[in-house]
């Protein structure tokens, strides 16, 4: 069996090293077996100079080098498109990250789990993380809106197992260089998730700020922006129709009630007005917008050639 472990990396080079340490061991576990373990690094145009050990006698090691600085997603776009249109030997592909939160051993839990299902994407879903609570606590809140704007439940990142036979359609998704995890999901393309504890990084700090775990967040929501948006239009039809009848209510109670409402009926027009007026900005920015996306679906954009985005292959 012949494995491709694709790894972004942006300057992380010595957690990176502590993982294909790690990733060396594990090769001759006679749980998994490999005959072949070939790492293809995607350096996203690090700032450092690649800085990697000379005694990993059991890894096949090749060095990525993109151009420019594009961020973990597009870089692993990038790694599995190099490998689908080079028609590079595997028989399944490992995409983790090189940090040490994705921790090498469940590697092996991973391929058990797609050697039965070698049909779908094997996820990594989060079972225990080691974050602080507030990072906890946000991760919690994202899960819930996720699942309200669009329907589907997500607890898994970038940590999975793909047979080969699945990474030119992984790789040709539309948006999958924007966000992976949720690209997959949107596909429909079969995938199973097993539990894995989130591990520590190896060195340093994380590259990721709060304010890119936020854009990462948004990014994948805004992939399912379709069915956010025929929510939204669903939620401001509703209020719209709510807002008017509440009107028409005020007006029937202050013309037509045996009792007399001094000031509040007049509030409560205006206030209502306000709100219908609010629903109707929302619909109509929703419904242009659907419309929008509607005429130019058929546009088709070439995709961008991803050789230009390479700077150098180097066989390490």
């Amino acid at each position: 069996m012949k494995i491709n472990i694709l790894l972004p990396v942006y300057n992380d080079w010595e957690s990176l090293n502590y993982l294909l340490e790690k990733i060396d061991n594990i090769k001759s576990n006679p749980e998994i077996n490999f005959s072949t373990a070939d790492i293809t690094i995607i350096d996203d145009c690090s700032t450092l100079k690649p800085s990697l050990k000379k005694n990993f006698s059991n890894l096949n090691i090749k060095i990525v080098k993109l151009h420019n600085n594009h961020g973990n997603q597009k870089a692993i776009s990038i790694g599995l498109r190099y490998l689908s249109e080079n028609n590079i030997d595997f028989d399944f592909c490992i995409i983790m990250d090189s940090d040490g939160e994705d921790k090498a051993e469940d590697i092996i839990k991973l391929i058990n789990e797609a050697k039965k299902n070698d049909k779908k994407i094997i996820f990594a879903s989060r079972h225990r993380r080691n974050e602080g609570f507030f990072y906890k606590f946000c991760y919690f809140w994202y899960k819930i809106i996720f699942k309200i704007l669009t329907g589907q439940k997500i607890n898994f990142g970038n940590f999975s197992c793909l047979p080969k036979k699945l990474v030119e359609k992984v790789a040709n998704l539309p948006t999958i260089s924007f966000h992976y995890s949720a690209s997959i999901l949107k596909s429909k393309i079969p995938y199973l998730t097993i539990p894995c504890n989130k591990g520590k990084r190896y060195d340093g700090i994380s590259q990721m700020k709060l304010n890119n775990i936020l854009l990462h967040a948004l990014k994948s929501m805004s992939i399912y922006y379709e069915e956010i948006l025929i929510r939204f239009l669903i939620l401001s039809t509703t209020g719209i129709i709510f807002s008017f009848f509440s009107i028409v209510i005020v007006f029937l109670v202050k013309y037509f009630a045996i009792y007399t409402l001094i000031g509040w009926a007049s509030n409560m027009v205006i206030g209502l007005s306000i709100i219908l007026i609010i629903f109707l900005f929302m619909f109509f920015a929703c419904l242009l917008i659907l419309i929008n996306k509607n005429l130019y679906k058929n546009t088709s954009i070439k995709e961008e050639d991803y050789k230009s985005l390479i700077s150098s292959v180097e066989n390490f």
